[in-house]
């Protein structure tokens, strides 16, 4: 039954997309929407999306919202127009605010997700490869989502949930003067150690038996070399 209701929702969508003519991925820049979903405009956050790197339950999973109706046949620039519909129009109550990303930039992430929801395997192309390249460390920064929250000039992201990590080396250094791998180690481990004034408590998780030994070692070297 949830799966008709969800079924019928999507049909809906699809009928009211295709009448406001919103669809439209083929003139989208899917590059500018990926740096957006994982970076300033938050989508990522709260939306799991395998190609993003993304893996959040705060709002629906996309690969599983699109990925169905991909497979029956939905069409990419129908999905862009249902993503799009949703971007302009949050419903009251909703824990998505209003206006994350607007105009060209909307268009931009509704292609985006319409190009990677229910698509196995790796970006590549238009919609960028994934933020790393051949760099592990960045590889590792992108896949783990820390660019959801992260500002880092070499990895192309720009949000503000939490601090930047541009000046990271100066502030581990003050932090821990011996040792200020330790204190980044510790900070992606266990975050709640050291809550940087300004940011709230409780919102970065503990990476600690998430990520191995070696790709923690492999994210503070990244950090290390890349942090300012």
């Amino acid at each position: 039954m949830k799966k008709a209701r969800a079924s019928a929702l999507l049909v809906a969508l699809a009928f009211a997309a295709l009448g406001a003519g919103c669809g439209a991925a083929d003139t989208a820049d899917l590059a500018n929407g990926k740096r957006l979903y994982t970076g300033e405009g938050r989508c990522a956050q709260c939306h799991a999306l395998g190609r993003a790197g993304s893996g959040a339950n705060i709002g629906p999973n996309l690969d599983a919202a699109f990925g169905p109706a991909r497979r029956d046949g939905l069409g990419e620039n129908t999905v862009a127009g249902i993503v799009r519909q949703q971007i302009d129009n949050v419903r009251r109550g909703s824990v998505m605010p209003a206006d994350l990303v607007t105009g060209q930039d909307a268009r931009d992430v509704a292609a985006y997700v319409a190009s990677a929801a229910g698509v196995p395997g790796e970006d590549a192309g238009g919609g960028g490869t994934p933020a790393g390249g051949s760099d592990p460390g960045r590889r590792l920064f992108s896949e783990a989502g820390c660019g959801s929250c992260h500002a880092l000039y070499d990895a192309g992201t720009s949000a503000n949930v939490g601090p930047s990590l541009n000046t990271l080396g100066p502030s581990a250094r003050s932090m821990n003067p011996a040792n200020p791998d330790a204190y980044v180690r510790e900070s992606i481990e266990r975050p709640e150690a050291y809550v940087v004034k300004g940011y709230p408590p409780g919102v970065m998780p503990a990476y600690r038996g998430k990520l191995t030994p070696a790709e923690i070692d492999t994210l503070v070297a990244y950090l290390n070399k890349n942090g300012g």
